[in-house]
């Protein structure tokens, strides 16, 4: 018995053995290495603004979960371009690469911070790197110096010229088509209504009437009805006659007494021809007679030598028939003129309105209306502008119309302009100074900004602050905002600020652009000046 519990236990230790075993094979095959992060630039010493090369590399094990997220920003540095991430595979392991193209426009030795990386959910950062970002050096002291020159007028700005040419263009367009297509239409009407005369028409409307397929009692009463139809149709237009409502022996009374008369020189045969037919015609149309193709076309024959006849007995018209005539003939043409006049009135007035549709859908009804109508301070933005220097501490600056010297305060040089509608001001005060300013002051500034808006009547100051720079890595201040302003008419209207102060030439510039709210073209008159400032001195 103890000798079986003794071969158990052995046995018991040797299985407890095998499993330690095991389980230290298995640990490097479940456990996961630390990832390894990598950095590296192309540059560690760069001008204000240069651009340069920034990667990273992470490498992880195949079960590690991997984020990067997007738009990270990176310390004092600026993204210029970020590339999509690049995955590299190997046996084990998995290498991730991120590529950005970055630039700094602060001064200084400073550090690049990695962005945040996840692996596993852990936040990891790679190595800082340190850049030396240097600044541009210019020289303000050695160049000579020159007195401020005249003004310069600059070249005409032919800016958007291609757009009145086009929309006139459209417009010319636009009206041909609308003429040609007038002209289209009055002609076919024309030739629609071109009076025929009565005999032409009523010898047509006869040969046009077939007596072959004549079978029925009411085909003939229909045949002769048309027949004596068409022959009083032509004594109503060309004799005058009323012919339609008389019976057959008034209709021959009246051809008798006209002929008596001396108003139709129509001789006996004929009378009694034409009398022969509308008796056959009574006869069909009331008694039911059937006389028969042959008479029918007989008939027909016979109305035609009628009609022949008949125009040849007219006599012709006397002068004063004549002349009634011609007036008749001017009234109608007078009539038919002034028609013409009106519907080429219609027809410009309609292809004027769908060319009108037509640019306000190209170009928006505002930019229309300011063409056709005018607009003073589209007309400031798109004129020969005027690039000038101003002060002892000069400032070259580029605005649609000169600078005014206001009278100056001590070491203060003060210019102004403003519009004729007042939509737009540019005001310049440059001060001697040799005391240097600090982007950190922007307190100070905006007590002052305060003050130079509360002098031209602003109240509610909204102020918004930006970071710029000049190329030579000085700082400047720029302010921009809004203010209520009470106009000549006791209206508050809103306008709009750019505020702007510099530190060159050994002394201190300032420039305040005011410009109305909702007006497109002051904003775009202001942001020009604002682009055209320069300190270079020539």
């Amino acid at each position: 018995m103890l000798k079986n519990y003794l071969v158990i236990l052995k046995n018991v230790d040797k299985l407890r053995l095998i499993t330690v075993f095991f389980i230290c094979l298995s640990i490097p095959i479940f456990s996961q290495q630390e990832p390894v992060l990598n950095s590296f630039v192309d540059n560690t010493s760069i001008k204000i603004g240069e651009k340069i090369n920034y990667e990273i590399k992470i490498k992880v094990d195949t079960n590690s979960i991997f984020k990067f997220e997007e738009n990270q920003p990176l310390n004092f540095f600026e993204i210029i371009e970020e590339f999509d991430l690049d995955t590299l595979k190997k046996a084990g392991e998995i290498n991730f690469i991120k590529r950005f193209s970055i630039t700094c426009f602060e001064p200084g030795s400073l550090y690049l911070k990695s962005p945040k990386i996840l692996v596993d959910n852990v936040l990891y950062y790679s190595d800082s790197i340190l850049i030396d970002v240097l600044n541009v050096k210019v020289d303000t002291v050695s160049k000579k110096f020159f007195d401020i020159k005249n003004i310069t007028e600059l070249q005409k700005n032919n800016e958007g010229w291609w757009k009145k040419y086009f929309l006139g263009g459209l417009i010319l367009t636009l009206m041909f088509i609308g003429y040609k297509l007038y002209e289209k239409i009055v002609n076919t009407k024309l030739e629609k209504e071109k009076v025929q005369p009565p005999i032409e028409k009523a010898i047509i409307a006869l040969k046009l009437l077939e007596a072959k397929d004549l079978k029925e009692q009411l085909d003939y009463k229909q045949y002769y009805s048309k027949l004596t139809e068409i022959v009083k149709n032509y004594f109503e237009e060309d004799i005058s006659m009323d012919a339609l409502e008389s019976t057959t022996d008034e209709l021959i009374d009246k051809l008798e007494l006209l002929k008596d008369a001396g108003k139709l020189s129509l001789n006996i045969d004929t009378i009694q021809n034409f009398k022969s037919v509308l008796k056959t015609a009574d006869l069909v149309k009331f008694a039911k007679s059937n006389p028969g193709i042959e008479l029918a076309s007989s008939d027909k024959k016979l109305l035609e030598t009628v009609l022949l006849d008949t125009k040849k007995a007219i006599p012709e018209p006397s002068e004063e028939e004549l002349l009634k005539n011609k007036e008749y003939l001017e009234k109608f043409k007078k009539e038919k003129r002034n028609k013409i006049i009106k519907k080429v009135f219609i027809y410009f007035f309609s292809f004027s309105i769908l060319a009108l549709a037509t640019s306000i859908g190209i170009y928006g009804w505002k930019n229309v209306s300011d063409t056709l109508f005018g607009n003073s301070t589209k007309t400031l933005l798109k004129k020969n502008w005027v690039k000038s220097t101003y002060g002892a501490h000069p400032i070259t600056i580029q605005t649609p119309n000169v600078l005014k010297r206001k009278d100056s305060e001590q070491n203060i040089q003060s210019f102004e302009w403003t519009s004729t509608n007042s939509n737009i001001s540019v005001f310049l005060k440059i001060q001697s100074s040799t005391e240097n300013i600090k982007q950190e002051e922007s307190q100070i500034v905006v007590d002052e900004l305060i003050l130079e808006l509360e002098k031209i009547g602003g109240k509610n100051i909204l102020t918004k602050q930006e970071d710029i720079f000049l190329e030579n890595g000085s700082p400047a201040f720029k302010f921009f905002g809004s203010f209520d302003y009470l106009n000549q008419d006791e209206l508050v209207k809103r306008k709009e600020y750019i505020f702007l102060k510099f530190q060159e030439n050994n002394g201190k510039q300032i420039v305040l652009i005011v410009f109305e709210r909702d007006n497109s073209y002051a904003a775009e008159i202001a942001k020009k000046i604002e682009e055209s400032i320069i300190f270079k001195i020539e």
